[in-house]
């Protein structure tokens, strides 16, 4: 299987670090609140396309962006990021957070968007099935709410000091632009999200439930869900069958 290789883009003074690996139609995935598990599992995406995935500023091995202290400037630093790329037609896959960001991408530039891929994504008040707050998790615990299954990390040695560094980092970067409770307008748009979309949820999500599924579905026109048993937020991490859906999905847009 082929490897991600990195570049780094300036995006008005930030340096971005872009992975990607494969070649052929762009798909361009926007990852969630941290990048702590990684992005491997996603590269059976790149067999038959080329996979791109940028670094949310503050996050990784992008740099920091104090002046980025709203999501409305990550969603401009990715339309300037796109424009640099020369990306105009994209299937954009979204996972938490980044789903709300391609969701904000899709809902400004249309036309840009081949197809769209939301993972569990983040931004809808669904009073009756809420969101969790991430910050009201104890460390601790936070775990178990991105896993269901906690066994592969079970008898691990403590994660060194450099590690904890750059998870604090990550959280303190999305504590700057996480909007609480959550964002109360984006139901008001989703429907100038006009291409084809799947939404893709675990069922033991505790962080994002997988209940907000058909409020979504219900606002963006067409789109259809895919849930998996035994599968908790981090959806690709957990779930090599999200990812083959993810293909497939892609790669009817090619065939149509």
């Amino acid at each position: 299987m082929t490897a991600f290789s990195e570049e780094r883009i300036d995006v008005n003074g930030v340096d971005t670090a872009v992975f990607t690996a494969g070649e052929g139609a762009p798909i361009v995935v926007l990852h969630g609140g941290g990048t702590a598990p990684g992005f491997d599992e996603l590269l059976p995406l790149a067999e038959h396309a080329r996979l791109i995935l940028p670094i949310h500023p503050g996050f990784g091995a992008s740099g920091d962006a104090p002046g980025i202290d709203c999501l409305q400037d990550y969603v401009r630093h990715y339309l300037d990021l796109l424009d640099r790329l020369g990306l105009d037609d994209v299937s954009l896959v979204g996972a938490s957070l980044g789903g709300y960001l391609a969701c904000e991408l899709a809902i400004l530039q249309p036309r840009r968007v081949r197809r769209l891929v939301l993972m569990a994504p983040w931004g809808l008040l669904v009073p009756e099935h809420p969101t969790t707050d991430i910050f009201s998790v104890p460390p601790e615990r936070l775990m178990e709410y991105l896993y269901a299954d906690l066994t592969p990390f079970a008898g691990l040695p403590p994660p060194p000091p450099e590690f904890l560094a750059e998870r604090a980092r990550e959280a303190d970067s999305l504590a700057r632009v996480m909007d609480r409770p959550y964002d109360l307008n984006l139901h008001k748009w989703l429907h100038r999200v006009t291409s084809p979309t799947l939404i893709l949820w675990g069922e033991a999500d505790r962080l994002i439930p997988v209940e907000q599924a058909p409020t979504w579905a219900g606002l963006i026109p067409g789109s259809e869900v895919l849930t998996f048993p035994g599968v908790a937020h981090l959806l690709f991490n957990e779930s090599p069958a999200a990812v083959d859906a993810t293909a497939e999905f892609i790669a009817a847009a090619a065939r149509a």
